[in-house]
Order: C-alpha cells, then sequence, then structure tokens
C-alpha cells in the first residue's frame, strides 16, 4: 500500500507516534483555536468593522462544520464498504461492527481514504487564507486607523489616557506570536503530509484525500472567486 515498507523501523511509520496522536488527530482543533486567537487580535487592531468579525465567525463555523461532515463522510465509507476475513471465510456482506463481533474476525475496507491528509490539507489552505485575508501583523496602529475614513479603532481611544503604545504593542507581541504557532503548526502538517503519503495508504486513497482537502476549502471560500476574478478585469 504505501512507498515505503510498513516493515520499516522509525516513530514516523508507527500510527501510534506523538505528532500523530496529539497534533495530527486533533488537527483542526488546534488549526481553530490558534486562528481564533490570532485573526481576533488582527481585527482588534484595526479598524472597528462588525462585518469582519461576523464573516469570521461564520467562515469558521461552516469549515468546522465542513470538517465534521468530511469526517464523518470517511468514516462511514471505511465501517461500511469492505469485507470481512474470518479463519474460515470471507464475508462480503458485513461491516466493520458485526465483523469485529465474528470470532478472529478481520475487517479489510475496500477504500480507506486518508483522513489525516484531507485534514491536514484543508488545515493548511485555512490558515494560508485566514492569514492573507487579514492585514499584515507588522503594520502600526496609525497605519491600520488611516484605512478608515473616520480614523476610528479600538486603539483610538486610548491615545488620549497614554496608553496607546503599550496596549499596541502588547496585542502586536500577542499578534506575532501567534502567527509564528500558526507558522510552526503549518510546517508540522506539512511534514506529516509528506510521512503518511510515505507509510500509509495507497497512491488513490492519498489523491482522494487532497481532492477532499481542497474541495472542503473551496466551498467555505467560494465567495473569493468574485474577488479574484474583479482583480483580473482590472
Amino acid at each position: 500500500k504505501a512507498v515505503v515498507s510498513t516493515q520499516s523501523t522509525g516513530e514516523f511509520c508507527n500510527k501510534f507516534n506523538f505528532l500523530n496522536q496529539y497534533i495530527v488527530k486533533l488537527c483542526w482543533g488546534w488549526t481553530l483555536s490558534l486562528c481564533v486567537v490570532s485573526i481576533t487580535v488582527k481585527l482588534w487592531r484595526q479598524v472597528v468593522d462588525g462585518l469582519k468579525y461576523l464573516r469570521f465567525w461564520i467562515q469558521m463555523s461552516a469549515s468546522t462544520l465542513i470538517w465534521f461532515l468530511g469526517t464523518q463522510a470517511i468514516v462511514y465509507i471505511e465501517n461500511n464498504y469492505g469485507f470481512c476475513q474470518t479463519d474460515s471465510d470471507i464475508l462480503m456482506d458485513s461491516k466493520k461492527d458485526i465483523c469485529h463481533n465474528v470470532e478472529h474476525g478481520v475487517w479489510d475496507p475496500t477504500i480507506e481514504i486518508s483522513g489525516h491528509i484531507f485534514m491536514m490539507v484543508f488545515c493548511n489552505l485555512m490558515i494560508c487564507y485566514e492569514q492573507e485575508t487579514c492585514l499584515p501583523a507588522n503594520e502600526s496602529s496609525e497605519e491600520l486607523q488611516s484605512k478608515d475614513g473616520t480614523g476610528y479603532s479600538p486603539l483610538h481611544k486610548l491615545e488620549d489616557d497614554g496608553q496607546c503604545v503599550v496596549h499596541n504593542a502588547i496585542l502586536k507581541f500577542i499578534d506575532h506570536f501567534f502567527s509564528f504557532l500558526l507558522l510552526c503548526l503549518f510546517c508540522v502538517f506539512n511534514l506529516m503530509i509528506v510521512m503518511t503519503s510515505l507509510y500509509f495508504h495507497t497512491p488513490v486513497e492519498k489523491v482522494i484525500g487532497v481532492a477532499m482537502g481542497v474541495s472542503a476549502y473551496a466551498i467555505v471560500t467560494f465567495h473569493k472567486c468574485d474577488k479574484v476574478e474583479a482583480y483580473c478585469r482590472d
């Protein structure tokens, strides 16, 4: 099945390794948590715009729903399409839970779509998208305020108290810190995509996983197509 023999020894060919158990399996939880903090801080530093907050939370909610439906679809296919091998027979019309109740029954799914590749591709694309749609973290509060006709931002009200510089420095540090954590997460996901591709699943199962991840991202961000088309016309 895999590019590298499953008889190989090493940390990454063991599906119970630390990264696989606590990072990959929880990849959407990590992505969602870090994105929420990072983007919230970025938006706080910008001009107050309720629509931006609303768009962000709607998109995160939609992304969570897509992630849930995608993973459930993969689990459903794996558990319901395959055959059960026993010591003396092969049960074609069976399901995974039934097979496990058969003596010496071993479930062999017809296709085992790579759910890890699906999730990690989807998470990586969402990290890039959310970071790209917000203003760069190194813009100053004055630059952020100048983008609004009124020049009003959450930091503007602190200027009279002489606290604007301090608060902006704190927010900038938090912004940079969580952006760095997202970058680290992005790199770990890319590493684990390569390791999963080498040690697990057939090429077809991996391609389907990638296609599902890209399709999920396209569904969540379909509204951006209008912006790209308008940019190209200009």
